[in-house]
């Protein structure tokens, strides 16, 4: 229980009470003031903003009636093109080297050493072939040779007789000549002691006999000499003529056996046998023109396979000798094969504009193998950096063509625009958008210059360069 206050407690009390009733009463008028004057300042703010508010409220009511009665299109942000393109062409793999193998001679398979699949060395037998009638052939060659060897043995000894008949013609002209010169001497002494009478005429007449027949002789010897020369001449060219058939046997012969050799199949280097088409007893008929000539083998060489490319004009500046390419097979998903450009065409094709390349690619452990698709990938650096968009961004008209862009304000605004390249399902622009512009995809026919849309972004593949339907 409380205890009641005593008097003086009580006056404390009321005095107290006193004092804060006045200094209550005292507060009233400036608190009211204050709250007039902050009333007073909100209704002027209130009176003067309250128009703008509904201004700015209706705007965006009409904005965003606007907008969602816009159309909707898909948009993409053209895009710059890499500082590397890279852009693949297709080929078919070929072995560095390959031989289709024929007969080079006629007759029956004897025996086949070889099977597909076969690594082979240079020279290593394939396969043997019987020749019978080839045989005959070499065996009358042989015979020919011998008899135009003793036709030419006779007449080189009818040269040496020839020219021994030629010494002992010479022989006897001289000593023709010797008597004759006798006989002249003997002539003229007689006529000189026949005319001092020391000798009869009768001896003198003798003399002069002997010396007609010294001149009958001389003339029957030299005749005789140009007969034994001309026989001489004659038994050379008979050995000539010996000479040359003996030459042209013995190239028969040599022909028929050089073609026997060929009873035997080598291969032309090392490699693979990648076709075989006889068994033993085949008919085979020699040469490879004609289709009735049956293929033998094939041989490749696989360690090092090549691809032939077809390079576009636009990149032809790019490719060089030596070159790093990087090729892609069905074969092989995911993996990359590497090889270098060992060729370059000199020349661009007239008809495709093309330059022909060839690229060798390492194979030693032969996984590769001849007739695989594959798609070779060059890399070549940008020199210009153009937009790159989708090729359904594009609209053709008659007057050219055309791409529709959208701003910050969703407006619609139309440009007339230059192809760069085609790439496949890619453009290169190279005038009339910039890189970073919002180009609407498949445009309707209701959008139009000026038209207010609600674009939506789509996605877009990084720019790549594909030169299968690359062109400028």
């Amino acid at each position: 229980m409380d205890r009641p206050l005593t008097e003086h407690e009580q006056q404390i009390r009321q005095t107290g009470a006193g004092r804060g009733a006045r200094l209550k009463a005292s507060k009233v008028p400036g608190v009211l003031l204050s709250v007039i004057v902050v009333a007073g300042l909100i209704g002027l703010i209130a009176f003067g903003a309250l128009p703008r508010l509904v201004q700015q409220q209706k705007l965006s009511k009409e904005t965003h009636e606007l907008v969602t009665q816009a159309p909707s299109v898909s948009v993409v942000v053209a895009q710059g093109a890499p500082g590397v393109e890279e852009f693949s062409l297709p080929g078919t793999t070929e072995p560095i080297q390959d031989a289709p193998i024929y007969a080079r001679v006629n007759g029956y398979l004897r025996n086949r050493y070889a099977n597909i699949g076969d690594i082979v060395k240079a020279g290593q037998l394939l396969a043997d072939i019987d020749t019978p009638e080839l045989d005959k052939q070499v065996q009358g060659a042989e015979s020919s040779v011998e008899q135009a060897k003793a036709a030419l043995d006779n007449s080189r000894e009818a040269v040496s007789k020839a020219q021994a008949d030629q010494i002992t013609a010479a022989a006897n002209v001289r000593k023709a000549k010797t008597d004759l010169q006798y006989y002249a001497l003997e002539i003229e002494r007689y006529k000189k002691l026949a005319g001092q009478g020391a000798v009869s005429m009768e001896d003198r007449d003798t003399r002069q006999q002997a010396y007609n027949g010294g001149i009958s002789s001389l003339d029957a010897m030299q005749s005789a000499e140009k007969s034994a020369e001309a026989a001489a001449n004659s038994a050379k060219a008979a050995v000539h003529v010996a000479q040359a058939a003996m030459d042209a046997a013995q190239a028969q012969h040599d022909q028929y056996n050089a073609t026997r050799s060929f009873k035997k199949v080598t291969a032309p280097f090392a490699g693979i046998v990648t076709k075989r088409n006889v068994d033993a007893g085949a008919l085979i008929t020699s040469g490879s023109s004609s289709s009735t000539n049956t293929l033998l083998f094939e041989v490749a060489k696989t360690d090092v396979v090549r691809v032939f490319a077809y390079v576009p004009e636009q990149y032809i500046p790019y490719i060089h000798k030596g070159e790093e390419v990087f090729l892609r097979f069905q074969e092989y998903p995911g993996h990359d094969f590497t090889g270098t450009v060992s060729n370059v065409s000199g020349g661009v094709d007239p008809a495709t504009k093309t330059l022909q390349v060839e690229i060798h690619v390492p194979n030693s452990d032969h996984k590769l193998l001849p007739g695989m698709y594959v798609q070779a990938r060059f890399q070549a650096p940008s020199q210009v950096k153009l937009p790159i968009v989708p090729s359904t961004t594009l609209q053709t008209r008659p007057d050219g063509s055309f791409m529709y862009t959208v701003d910050g304000h969703h407006i619609v605004h139309v440009h007339k625009v230059e192809i760069g390249r085609d790439l496949g399902g890619q453009l290169e622009i190279a005038g009339g958008i910039k890189v970073g512009d919002k180009v609407i995809i498949s445009p309707s026919d209701q959008i139009q210059d000026g038209k207010l849309v609600l674009p939506v972004l789509a996605p877009l593949a990084p720019p790549t360069v594909s030169a299968t339907k690359a062109a400028k």
